[in-house]
């Protein structure tokens, strides 16, 4: 399943109001016609779509560099979904990312150790990314690292596309990117190949987290 879907199903199913040059894009994309709703609702949706599609863009180039890059999957006994699983080429560990996409003219920062954008406080966002993480590593049963990280499209990041900001109860800072940063920084945590180890945490994942469909439980 490509990155987005579950989100622009959604937008999908409530309409996108007041964008019509994104929502004719989602629709051409799912094969719908617009059906009127509160854009308020949709909105969120489908500018989450958007992020994902764009973090998928980025990230798929490294399925020739021996990573194995999964989008939009969801979590077994829960409604929710993690937007991108990458295991790197040596297989020790996964790297759990979330998009997003905020607001063009508000930057991106760690503020007293805190995430925000612009004035507004946006950490319940690191939050639920440490929360995801955590959730897919007891679901596969890892005895490996597990990195989560949000990507943020749109809102520039600060210091050159890349803060790092606390989350109560996990032991390291959260990673938060912009998409100018987020290549190189994955690359560094490639380590040394193992194919034997990454097929088998892939076959790992393959298992235990499946495409996400929307209201699965």
């Amino acid at each position: 399943m490509s990155a987005g879907s579950s989100a622009a199903a959604r937008a999908a199913a409530l309409g996108a109001g007041r964008r019509p040059g994104l929502w004719t894009r989602l629709l051409i994309a799912l094969g719908r016609r617009a059906q009127p709703a509160p854009p308020q609702a949709a909105l969120p949706w489908l500018l989450g779509a958007e992020g994902e599609a764009a973090t998928e863009a980025l990230i798929d180039v490294l399925a020739d560099e021996g990573w194995t890059v999964f989008h939009d999957l969801g979590l077994p006994r829960s409604n929710s979904n993690v937007d991108h699983v990458l295991v790197p080429p040596s297989g020790e560990g996964l790297i759990i990312l979330d998009s997003k996409r905020w607001r063009a003219n508000w930057p991106t920062a760690a503020v007293d150790g805190r995430l925000f954008c612009g004035e507004e406080d946006r950490h319940d966002e690191a939050e639920r990314a440490v929360f995801l993480a955590c959730f897919v590593r007891d679901v596969v049963g890892l005895d490996l690292p597990v990195l989560p990280a949000l990507v943020i499209h749109r809102s520039p990041v600060a210091s050159g596309g890349h803060v790092e900001v606390l989350v109560d109860g996990w032991p390291r800072p959260l990673h938060v990117f912009g998409p100018q940063a987020l290549l190189a920084s994955l690359r560094q945590r490639a380590g040394t190949p193992d194919p034997r180890r990454a097929a088998h945490l892939a076959a790992r994942v393959t298992d235990t987290l499946h495409p996400y469909t929307e209201g699965e439980a």
